[in-house]
Parts: structure tokens; sequence; C-alpha cells
């Protein structure tokens, strides 16, 4: 299997900083880039993969918008996070959330955004991703078997009950 990796779409380095931790403890590549053609591209390789796309919510940020709703088509197997740093009240949070979500995303995430939040998502989706290109099924836990019980003889056999009586 080729290293799993991490797409990251962004436009100022933040996301990419933040998942170097998780990303080297996981032994997974983090592939950042500016360009939306780019981050496709390496989106439809063949390996375990998240794309993460860094989401301006401004009157351009089209492109950003548009390989979201393009992953979707062209690599539905690849999990889409949105990400934002903008605040916004919750109204615009929610409908912001909405298109997103029908675009092709699989997770909106906006501030306050921690590291851990953002690397426990994405530990999540990346060990999916690994077990659905290598096929691997997660191993259910199995109870050991029962040990078999040793008889003893009549003679040997101690009932506690029987001395709390006698006592």
């Amino acid at each position: 299997m080729r290293a799993p990796q991490l797409v990251v779409v962004e436009y100022d380095g933040w996301i990419a900083r933040h998942l170097g931790d998780i990303a080297a403890e996981g032994a997974w590549l983090v592939r950042g880039t500016r360009s939306v053609e780019a981050g496709l591209a390496l989106a439809r390789e063949q390996r375990p993969g998240v794309l993460v796309v860094q989401v301006e919510l401004a009157e351009d940020n089209l492109k950003a918008l548009r390989l979201i709703a393009d992953a979707r088509v062209t690599c539905p197997d690849v999990p889409v996070v949105a990400v934002s740093d903008v605040k916004l009240s919750d109204a615009d949070r929610i409908a912001w959330t909405a298109a997103l979500f029908d675009l092709g995303a699989r997770y909106v995430l906006f501030p306050p955004l921690t590291k851990p939040v953002l690397e426990d998502v994405m530990s999540g989706l990346m060990a999916a991703a690994i077990r659905r290109v290598t096929g691997a099924a997660p191993v259910p836990a199995t109870a050991p078997a029962p040990k078999p019980k040793r008889t003893q003889p009549a003679d040997e056999v101690i009932d506690l009950a029987d001395e709390e009586l006698h006592e």
C-alpha cells in the first residue's frame, strides 16, 4: 500500500502545520497546495487519503466550493473536510454548513477550532480510508476460550457453608 496522505488545499499554511504531529505519528504524507487543480489531482491518486479544503467565506471562494463539488464526483471515496477560520453568526454557520454538505463535504469545521479536534477528525477519517483501501475490516475482539475446569476428588472439596454452620 502506498503511504496514506492528507491533501490540504489552503491559503496560509496553518492547517498543515496543525496536522504535522498527527501525520508524523500515523506515517501519513501531508501534501499542501494552494492550487485547486493540484489538490484534486492529488486526491485522485490511488492511496488512502483525506482532502482538507480551507474555505474562505467571501465572494471569491468559488474555487474552493468547486473543488468540493468536483471531488464528490471524481473521487467519491475520498472524504472532504471543509475548514474555515471565519467566525460566523449561528444562522450563517448553519447556512454555510448545509451548503457545504450539499456540495459534498463530509465534515465542516468552524471556529473555535482546536488542534485536538482537528487531529481527532483527521485520525478517524484516515483510519477509515486505510481500512477501505486495504480491505482490512476491524478485527472484532474475541473473548478467550474458557479454561477447562479441573475436577477435584470428592475428599478435597471444601464447602465453606458447612464450616460456617459448625462454628
